[in-house]
């Protein structure tokens, strides 16, 4: 993960001191990027992920981290003709009172709806992840902006675990199918976000000095996963 901008040195610290695994929780906003990271690597489902295990699915809409941001989490028993679907609305930023546990997502503000899906909504969200490349091999030194819109994906299938990330440079994110297959268990009510605006103006510097547009930070795609 890159940050840029008065944290960095304080993160840099921070990383040091502590151990940033997304099934730990804390509420010291110097901690909360380095958890997020972990989260939107899937480092829980990773540990978890074990032949004959239950199936774990994963995805982030990053709609402006400052702005919004949904999460599904998604998981089937082994032969189950049902599942469940978590979705999680909130506002990023580091000032923003949350943090991640075992259970999920504790932010203040949050959205959050519990639904059973069908298989055929799984099913659904299967297809659309294959049909717009999942199953391909992550897109190496893709960078994720926290100011732009991108999509990460990540499943565990019986011990197999696959990541995969869409940003503007590689799709049109507006015509991404995942919205519409996720809203079967999205019972949050809050809308989501137009991509189609343009990012933040002087995106190439990221220099936000005075412009209170939040503290800027990027990931990046390594082999099957983010570049730690």
């Amino acid at each position: 993960m890159m940050i840029t901008g008065k944290f960095a040195g304080l993160l840099i610290s921070a990383a040091i001191l502590i151990s940033c695994t997304a099934d730990g929780t804390t509420n010291n906003p110097i901690v909360r990027p380095f958890e997020w990271f972990s989260y939107a690597n899937g480092d829980d489902i990773r540990s978890k992920c074990e032949p004959g295990g239950n199936a774990r699915y994963r995805m982030i809409y990053n709609e402006r981290y400052d702005e919004q941001v949904r999460t599904y989490n998604i998981w089937q028993r082994p032969g189950a003709k049902l599942a469940e679907q978590t979705t999680t609305v909130f506002k990023g930023g580091i000032s923003t009172d949350w943090s991640l546990s075992s259970a999920g997502l504790d932010v203040a503000g949050t959205h959050v709806s519990k639904n059973v899906i069908s298989l055929k909504d799984l099913i659904a969200i299967e297809q659309a992840l294959i049909s717009e490349g999942f199953e391909k091999p992550a897109v190496k030194g893709e960078i994720l902006h926290s100011d732009s819109f991108y999509w990460i994906a990540m499943v565990c299938r019986d011990g197999n675990f696959k990541y995969y990330a869409w940003t503007s440079d590689n799709t049109d994110i507006a015509k991404l199918p995942f919205l519409d297959v996720l809203s079967k268990g999205d019972t949050t009510g809050v809308a989501a976000l137009d991509p189609s605006t343009s990012d933040y103006p002087g995106r190439g510097s990221r220099s936000y000095g005075g412009r209170g547009q939040g503290t800027y930070f990027s990931m990046e795609i390594g082999d099957n996963g983010l570049i730690q």
